[in-house]
């Protein structure tokens, strides 16, 4: 066999890190204060895409979710110049966070295949109820069982749709991706627990 070179065409991919409690804590303690009333939240299930009856806005953890994320956020174009090539502009401009939202997920609902606005987008996993053991086995003779997972569509070189899937289980909580808000994502439903998927997304937009 002669010797050979291979090359591979880039892509965009995601960001994935995981917080501290102490870092999370203001976040989880506005998402507490909804969860105790959630008449006294504002809702946020107009504008999102969802099936999902609780999800809220976070106005108190704001500020405090930009100032978390930002490192991500710059570090994420450093290495993959994302923003960078966009080219939308011919001057510099900052970048702010929009308003986060809550989603309080119960079992059987869903997000269906999606994208947001903005530039970057991220989801953090606040709580999540389930393990894929348990879930996996509502399902057993499925050979791809995805139940509860998270998913990223991509259409590769080929023009074929391809799915990444993460298993976001109980061992991702205090997770976030951070990802371009082009890419087309979903959640499926999970089964096995009466409890809530709590986890807070929002999105990253110039600021001019």
């Amino acid at each position: 066999m002669s010797e050979y070179s291979l090359y591979q065409f880039n892509n965009i991919g995601f960001l994935q890190s995981k917080f501290t409690e102490e870092e999370l804590s203001p976040i989880k303690q506005e998402i507490a204060e909804i969860q105790k009333d959630f008449s006294l939240g504002e809702p946020a299930n107009y504008s999102l895409a969802g099936h999902i009856r609780k999800e809220y806005k976070l106005f108190k953890s704001k500020q405090h979710i930009e100032n978390l994320l930002f490192p991500y956020v710059i570090e994420f174009d450093n290495q993959t110049k994302y923003l960078q090539s966009l080219n939308l502009l011919d001057k510099d401009v900052s970048i702010k966070i929009e308003e986060p939202w809550v989603n309080f997920m119960k079992k059987h609902e869903f997000n269906p295949p999606h994208n947001h606005s903005g530039l970057l987008s991220f989801v953090i996993w606040v709580k999540i109820p389930y393990k894929f053991e348990e879930e996996f086995q509502q399902f057993p003779d499925i050979k791809n069982n995805a139940t509860g997972c998270f998913n990223f569509l991509y259409i590769n070189s080929l023009g074929r749709i391809c799915t990444h899937t993460i298993r976001a289980d109980k061992n991702l909580e205090n997770c976030v991706l951070i990802f371009p808000s082009e890419l087309t994502h979903f959640v499926n439903p999970f089964y096995t627990s009466d409890d809530y998927r709590i986890s807070v997304s929002g999105n990253f937009k110039f600021h001019i």
